[in-house]
């Protein structure tokens, strides 16, 4: 594209899954354009995983986010900590024994994990935690509870997980379409790698970044899905064609 049909680079964003392959991508093209004598800002490309391009683009737009100034980041041990230090507000929420087990016979820290695992789970699947509230449920009432309390005291703490990267970057695409149709003007080729990798909420981004006529093109193999057990859904590369 760059080479033959003289797209800038810039116009290109291409995602991955690891930083590893990240780097071996930007090394390979570097080289390769270097080698062709094709001038360009490596800088300017959007060449990334999922959840650093996610970051860049709410670092750029960061005023129309909850994002204040000198947020953190948190990485899981900071996320289970904080659940852990906030063990009494959750303790407040009715059947959230149904989740995490009887506080009585698991440790609080172990408590904490399971109750992570399962707020985690509902921002990868992009599942808005209000939904769940209105769950005759009891379990699923409960879950959207303890969801809408953490993400008050990550907003409390000016704080982004692993997690919530995507899904602050989804609301964001999803609430202001000035935004939206200004990354869909940049971004002609997308490009994704290890497509069997992805999971509801990326496939989601996707679809907000390409738009109803979507150049996209992913690369991916249904027998080598990697990353299952942190919400990879296989349906994504098998009814590609279909959406």
């Amino acid at each position: 594209l760059i080479s033959h049909r003289n797209v800038p680079p810039e116009k290109l964003l291409i995602l991955t899954f690891t930083d590893k392959a990240a780097t071996e991508l930007r090394t390979r093209i570097s080289n390769r354009l270097t080698a062709l004598d094709i001038r360009f800002n490596l800088n300017e490309m959007y060449l990334g995983t999922f959840h650093s391009i996610c970051l860049r683009i709410l670092e750029e737009f960061r005023e129309f986010t909850r994002l204040r100034r000198n947020y953190s980041l948190m990485d899981e041990f900071d996320q289970q900590y904080l659940l852990y230090q906030k063990q009494k507000k959750f303790d407040s929420i009715e059947n959230l024994e149904l989740l995490t087990g009887d506080p009585g016979r698991t440790s609080s820290w172990a408590l904490s994990s399971k109750l992570l695992n399962w707020i985690n789970k509902v921002s990868e699947e992009a599942i808005d935690p209000n939904e769940l509230v209105k769950s005759h449920h009891p379990e699923i009432k409960a879950l959207g509870e303890a969801c809408n309390l953490y993400h008050q005291l990550i907003s409390e703490e000016n704080a982004l997980d692993f997690s919530t990267i995507q899904y602050e970057a989804l609301t964001l695409l999803r609430s202001h379409e000035s935004i939206r149709s200004q990354l869909r003007e940049r971004f002609e080729y997308v490009m994704v790698d290890e497509y069997q990798d992805t999971n509801t909420i990326q496939e989601l981004i996707l679809r907000e970044l390409t738009g109803e006529k979507p150049n996209l093109c992913v690369v991916g193999d249904d027998d080598q899905g990697l990353y299952r057990f942190r919400g990879a859904s296989i349906r994504n590369i098998l009814q590609f064609r279909d959406q």
